[in-house]
């Protein structure tokens, strides 16, 4: 989520500084994040090498504040939050709104975001095995139209530029995992009545990966837009996996999987596989599998009503120009997120015994 980004420069030297591949830790060890907090932990046996951390539930004994949340989230984008801060903490649950939104740039990828924050603990994948963040989304986007058309024109040739947007693109609540070392991201898009999944490559300027990462390794891509019933939360999760050979992400809605890729990395249609037709990638991709070894989640409001490669200096023949006239229309978004959870299963490789005992992580 190219949107995730907007100070990535900042962000990575800020995960650096938390060491690499930081494990959450059952008994509060050096892997338990950055900030070391007292844990609770209860065992179940019935899933050996599993943890379940309650990352946030938005809840603390004598009130929930402003500062428990900056202890557990770096602010990655205001966004609409430094017009109007609406951040709330009431019934385990945090409420924010933009209604309608009134930030917007036409430059790069930094109209997208209206509002990020990403967890201050890193979290390590499994080699083998899968890791797992869910979070309850209650979402509405007033002002936002069906087959909306966003208009602009290529700076290059001077050609006009339309397109069609989802619901989502307009305005959405999301949950993201990312993993900034490759530019690896994985988000759910949640709107009034539809959501979506998307996967992403985010090009190295934009992650701050060391490693060169252009338009023949960067995509960004919509998997499929689904019906969800307006007016109620809705639990939303993604589930990475990888066995030895192979890696996959799974998006699920309320407990049902409507959604996996198989051979992170390489774009959909670039694996000949069906998806919305948004964006067709301009590369081959990269297989992932052995380079994605940590992640951290977020969640935000965001809208991505661009034309891919999202103004990337090597592909400048695509530069598109979208006035702030077509990027805010009235549209904007309000959401209640709760039940922050992260869900380790740590699978041994063959021969070598039986996984750790199962724990359960309160934050």
């Amino acid at each position: 989520m190219q949107r995730l980004l907007i100070v990535a420069a900042v962000l990575v030297p800020l995960l650096a500084a938390c060491g690499e591949h930081t494990a959450p830790s059952a008994l509060g060890g050096p892997g338990a994040g950055i900030e070391r907090r007292t844990l609770a932990q209860n065992a179940d046996f019935n899933r050996p090498g599993t943890t379940v951390i309650v990352y946030d539930d938005f809840h603390k004994p004598g009130g929930y504040m402003l500062a428990d949340y900056n202890a557990k989230w770096f602010t990655l984008t205001l966004g609409e939050m430094a017009v109007e801060d609406t951040r709330r903490f009431d019934n385990r649950t945090l409420s924010i709104s933009a209604t309608p939104f009134r930030t917007g740039r036409d430059s790069s990828v930094f109209d997208h975001a209206k509002y990020t924050a990403l967890s201050k603990q890193v979290f390590a994948v499994p080699e083998i095995g899968a890791i797992t963040v869910s979070m309850d989304i209650a979402a509405e986007t007033p002002g936002t139209v069906a087959g909306h058309v966003v208009h602009g024109t290529y700076v290059r040739s001077g050609a006009p530029y339309a397109a069609t947007v989802l619901q989502g693109q307009q305005a959405a609540a999301t949950l993201n995992m990312a993993d900034f070392a490759t530019g690896q991201v994985f988000d759910w898009f949640v709107s009034g009545n539809t959501a979506f999944p998307l996967i992403e490559r985010l090009p190295s300027s934009v992650s701050g990966s060391p490693e060169h990462v252009s338009t023949d390794k960067m995509y960004t891509q919509i998997t499929d837009e689904v019906p969800i019933a307006a007016g109620v939360a809705h639990t939303v999760a993604i589930r990475y996996s990888r066995d030895r050979r192979r890696s996959r992400v799974e998006y699920l809605l309320d407990g049902k999987r409507v959604s996996q890729v198989e051979r992170v990395g390489i774009p959909l249609d670039a694996q000949g596989v069906k998806y919305s037709g948004i964006y067709p990638s301009l590369g081959p991709g990269e297989l992932l599998r052995d380079k994605i070894n940590s992640v951290v989640i977020g969640h935000g409001l965001f809208s991505l009503l661009d034309a891919f490669p999202f103004q990337h200096p090597d592909a400048p023949a695509l530069n598109v120009s979208v006035p702030l006239r077509e990027r805010l229309f009235g549209q904007g978004a309000k959401a209640k997120f709760a039940n922050v959870v992260v869900t380790i299963e740590a699978l041994p490789p063959p021969g070598a015994g039986e996984p750790a005992p199962a724990g359960t992580v309160k934050q």
